[in-house]
């Protein structure tokens, strides 16, 4: 196994870029949470997907420049790079991706206005057929009700007043009252 000198150099340079690489993407995240400082949940999201991109470039890195070695000269070429983009082209920069972080949030504006239109519809439409239904649940609906009957004599069964027999038995008494 040799160390080849041009190919150690050449190691370090695609270390350079990829450490501009990553002070690019923090750039490009740092115009979108500045754009909504008290979102903490949007940090974290922003955060764990610069993470995510910096672990998925080392790994690149590592196997196909390294040859699965990730060297002391290449984690500093990294460093470097990093330190180069934010010493010499961040400070040109952040106004670009500022300007191209608010067309970009007023182009989701645009786009989100059709939805929510859509959406205040349907739900206008939900709650007019809601109340249609109800209607018809209540306009549908047979109600079967208890039928209690009220003791108008207190001589009566309960039965809804006097039965055949009682009515007779009266009319008998009357017959006997009269001489």
């Amino acid at each position: 196994m040799e160390n080849y000198i041009s190919q150690q150099v050449l190691s370090l340079g695609a270390a350079v870029l990829l450490g501009l690489l990553g002070g690019l993407v923090y750039d490009l995240l740092r115009a979108v949470r500045i754009r909504k400082k008290q979102s903490r949940v949007l940090t974290h999201l922003l955060d764990g997907l610069y993470t995510l991109f910096w672990l998925l470039g080392l790994l690149w890195f590592a196997l196909r420049i390294g040859q699965g070695e990730l060297r002391l000269y290449m984690a500093a070429g990294i460093l470097l790079g990093a330190v180069l983009y934010f010493n010499a082209l961040s400070g040109f920069l952040r106004p670009l991706w500022d300007f191209w972080a608010d067309v970009a949030a007023g182009l989701g504006h645009l786009m989100w206005l059709p939805l929510h239109f859509i959406f205040t519809v349907f739900k206008k439409w939900g709650i007019f057929f809601k109340k249609l239904f109800q209607f018809f649940k209540k306009y549908a609906t047979i109600f079967t009700y208890k039928w209690e009957f009220i003791l108008i004599r207190q001589g009566s069964t309960g039965k809804g007043g006097h039965s055949f027999h009682e009515r007779a038995a009266q009319k008998k008494n009357r017959q006997k009252k009269k001489p």
